[in-house]
Order: C-alpha cells, then sequence, then structure tokens
C-alpha cells in the first residue's frame, strides 16, 4: 500500500470519526434546542389562554368553553384539557389528544411538565397549569402540542446527515490522497535517481531544489551517502589498479626467472641461487599482501577494542633497539626525548612508530642524528614527532607521501609504498592525525592524539572529516 493510499485513509477515518462527533454534537444540540423552543411556546400559550379566561366578563353571554376554542383556532398541533381540581375529572376538551390516556389523574405526575408519546406514534408535550374561571370551581388546565413537526425536522436533519457523510468522506479520501502523491513527489525523484546508480555511475544526485524542510534533509543526507559511496568506489579502484600494478612486478620477475632457469639444465648452484633470489621477491610479496590486510582492517572500522593506557616513550625506545643496527649501519644516531601517555592501542602505536622510524633512517643523511620527540598535553592528549636530517621533499611530494604505494621522487629503496598510508590508517582509527614538514633541509613527521581518545565508531568513520 502506498504512502499516498495510507495517508488519505487515514484522513478518511479521522473525518469519519470527525463527522460522526459533529453529527452527534449538532443532533443532541437541535434536540435540546427544540424542546426549550416547544417548552417556551406551550408555556406562552397557556398563560395567553389563562389571561383570556380570568378576563372574560362575569355576565358574558358567549360559554367559557368558545373563549377556550377561539384561544386555539389556527393551532391545529395544540389540544386542550381542563380538569376538575376537586376531583381530577375531565370536563373539556379539544384536540386531537385531549381525552388521552396520558393524562388521567393517576398517571400524571407531580411536574408541571409531562413529555410522553401517544399511541398513533405523535411525541407530545403537556403542560399543568391553575385556572380560575369567575363563577366556577377551582380548574386544571393541560395544554398539549404535538411535536411531529420537530421530530420530522430533526429526523430530516438525520437523513440528511447520512446521506451527505459517504460523498464527504470520498472527497476528504480522494484530497488527502491528491495531496499526499503530490507531497510525495520528492520521494519518486529520489526513486529514479536510486535506480540510475550503479557502481559505475556514482556521479548522480538528488536535487534538492525547492524541497520542504523535511524531505530537503532527506536529500542532502543521501547526497552525502553518494558522495562517501563515489569517493570509496573510486578509492577502491584506485587501490585495485595500485595492487595489481605492484603485484604485477614482482609476479613478472618470479614468472621471467623461473621460465629462464626451466630453459635449459643447470647446476646445483644456479638453481639454489635462482631460488634465493625468488624467495626473496616472495618475501616481498608476502610484506604487500599483509600490508594491504592491514589496511583493509584499518579501512572497515572495526573498532579497537585492547585500547589501554600507553606509555608511548617506552614503544619508542623498544622500536629504537629494534632499528639500532640498522642505523649503525649508516652511521645515524637515534635519540627519544620526552614523555607521553595515551589511551591507544599498543600494537598499532608500535607499528606506527616502527614505520615512521624506518622511513626516517632509510632517507636520512648518513651521520645525522634522527630524534623521536614526545610532547604530552594538559587536556590528556600529545604529539609524537619524528625528524630527520635530509634532502627535502618537494611540496607536491610532501602532499602524496601518505599515498598508497607512493614513493618520493627516485628514493626506490625497497619499501612498498604502504608504510606511511598505515601510519595515517591507525593514526584514523585513534581519531587523530598524521603530518610531514620541511623546514631547513630536515623533514618531520607528527603524530597527533587528540583528547580524550576513543575508538573510532563506525558512525564516526562515515560522517566524521578525516583529519590530516
Amino acid at each position: 500500500m502506498s504512502l499516498a493510499l495510507r495517508l488519505g485513509l487515514i484522513v478518511t477515518g479521522v473525518g469519519l470519526l470527525l463527522a460522526v462527533v459533529l453529527v452527534v454534537l449538532v443532533y443532541g444540540v437541535l434536540d435540546r434546542e427544540l424542546d426549550k423552543r416547544a417548552a417556551d411556546q406551550l408555556q406562552a400559550k397557556a398563560g395567553q389562554i389563562l389571561h383570556s379566561l380570568e378576563e372574560r366578563p362575569a355576565d358574558s353571554s358567549a360559554p367559557w368553553q368558545h373563549a377556550l376554542a377561539d384561544a386555539l383556532l389556527g393551532h391545529e398541533e395544540l389540544s386542550v384539557t381542563v380538569l376538575s381540581a376537586a376531583e381530577d375529572t375531565p370536563l373539556y376538551g379539544l384536540g386531537s389528544h385531549a381525552y388521552a390516556d396520558e393524562l388521567r389523574p393517576g398517571r400524571w405526575p407531580d411536574a408541571q411538565t409531562l413529555a410522553w408519546h401517544s399511541d398513533d406514534g405523535h411525541d407530545l408535550l403537556t403542560v399543568r397549569t391553575s385556572l380560575a374561571i369567575p363563577g366556577l370551581p377551582p380548574l386544571q388546565l393541560l395544554l398539549s402540542q404535538d411535536r411531529s413537526s420537530d421530530r420530522f425536522l430533526l429526523d430530516a436533519f438525520l437523513r440528511a446527515a447520512l446521506i451527505s457523510l459517504p460523498i464527504l468522506l470520498l472527497l476528504i479520501g480522494a484530497a488527502a490522497w491528491w495531496t499526499g502523491y503530490q507531497g510525495l513527489a520528492p520521494l519518486r525523484r529520489f526513486r529514479r535517481t536510486a535506480r540510475s546508480i550503479t557502481t559505475r555511475q556514482l556521479t548522480l544526485r538528488v536535487d534538492d531544489t525547492n524541497l520542504p524542510a523535511e524531505v530537503a534533509e532527506l536529500a542532502t543526507a543521501l547526497n552525502t551517502m553518494l558522495e562517501r559511496l563515489n569517493a570509496g568506489v573510486q578509492l577502491l579502484d584506485r587501490f585495485a589498479d595500485d595492487v595489481a600494478h605492484e603485484l604485477r612486478t614482482p609476479l613478472g620477475i618470479l614468472i621471467g626467472r623461473t621460465q629462464m632457469i626451466l630453459s635449459r639444465k643447470r647446476d646445483e648452484t644456479a638453481y639454489q641461487q635462482a631460488l634465493e633470489e625468488s624467495l626473496d621477491e616472495l618475501d616481498r610479496l608476502s610484506r604487500i599482501v599483509t600490508d594491504m590486510l592491514l589496511l583493509a582492517r584499518l579501512d572497515s572500522h572495526e573498532p579497537l577494542n585492547s585500547l589501554s593506557k600507553v606509555a608511548v616513550e617506552q614503544e619508542a625506545l623498544r622500536v629504537c633497539s629494534l632499528f639500532e643496527a640498522y642505523a649503525e649501519a649508516r652511521d645515524i644516531d637515534l635519540a627519544v626525548t620526552g614523555q607521553l601517555r595515551v589511551k591507544s592501542d599498543r600494537l598499532m602505536i608500535q607499528r606506527a612508530l616502527s614505520n615512521v622510524l624506518s622511513n626516517a633512517i632509510r632517507h636520512a643523511d648518513p651521520g645525522t642524528p634522527v630524534t623521536v620527540q614526545l610532547l604530552q598535553q594538559e587536556d590528556g592528549g600529545g604529539q609524537v614527532t619524528v625528524m630527520n636530517q635530509g634532502s627535502p621533499l618537494d611540496p607536491d611530494e610532501l602532499s602524496k607521501v601518505f599515498e598508497r604505494f607512493y614513493r618520493a621522487g627516485d628514493r626506490q629503496t625497497g619499501g612498498s609504498g604502504l608504510g606511511l598510508a598505515i601510519v595515517r590508517a591507525i593514526m584514523t582509527s585513534h581519531q587523530g592525525w598524521v603530518q610531514a614538514e620541511c623546514h631547513a633541509g630536515s623533514t618531520s613527521f607528527t603524530l597527533t592524539f587528540p583528547s580524550p581518545v576513543t575508538p573510532l565508531t563506525s558512525h564516526d568513520a562515515q560522517g566524521g572529516p578525516e583529519r590530516r
């Protein structure tokens, strides 16, 4: 069932309920007002009859019954009954309901007004009052009014309401459906856009001009989602191209070397040398695959479950000890200064420090120091800066060093080009960022840990900006 049809049915149901309540209220008010008007008119007419009879001259030649009949002339709906006050017996009656059983003294209540229903199906209202006629004993006057016209008016109103109500509800339902259908036109536009989107066509966007506020927010959210999807797919495409290009070279080397070795029979030494060289290439492939798996895990924004308070200076010293032999071979001194404690994943911090430090040693000039400076901030965050002396990077290269498989200039020193990309992914998972700077013949990489440091949730990963 469409939303427009649901809206039409809901509005029709509410309209039905309101219409029934309105009809009941109007019917009740109309019935009460008709009763009040009939009682007032009957009291006024009874007062007029009493006045005419009491003011009648005692020596009048016309009997009092003629005066009573003259008072009812032209009022076919009225009936009058005169009772003896002493014996409660009818003395005179005029009209179609003058001698009805309901008017007998034994059935008359103490009230001065009686509403009753006749045997012929008519609703009547009767008022009782004392009557004093000169020369006669005390009498009682019963004046009755046939209220068939009032009942007919109420029945006509009820019939008109019941006849017009279905037509009115149909009109209300149709108007509600049409209004809902027109109001949901932006959603149909969204549907058409969504049907046109494919993995190769992610540039389409929902037109958010002249949209209601609620739908405009939805359009903005959809466009933001499409932007993220487009960026993610482009990143995956680039990554796949880079992976294919990076793996093609060692695989080509392995295939070519194997084909060359198998082209003719060789001695044991040649086979052993070929296997050793192939093992080096396979080792490189293994490192690339391992780094790719780590990047895939970090890009999936899986929560870091092993967060703890880490003494970064201890981890930095441990990493420096691992690279001590490599640094000595290049006549490079390693130094760690300052202290820093942050809430983080210890293994991830070790990996980030290892990648940055190995990169700094690899590109430092021989005989120069590589320093690791730690800075603790008052809010609980901090910075780790790894600095080396060497040829500075160009500004264009500086903006690309964190891209995957990118290696600056001609510094092809055996790296896979994934180390700094892994550092950036690790810092992003800690809600931090990394940046590179070159000045005065030195290059520095700064890892910033904001405070408080908490695991990156999927919501933050999808909606929060990347800080570099």
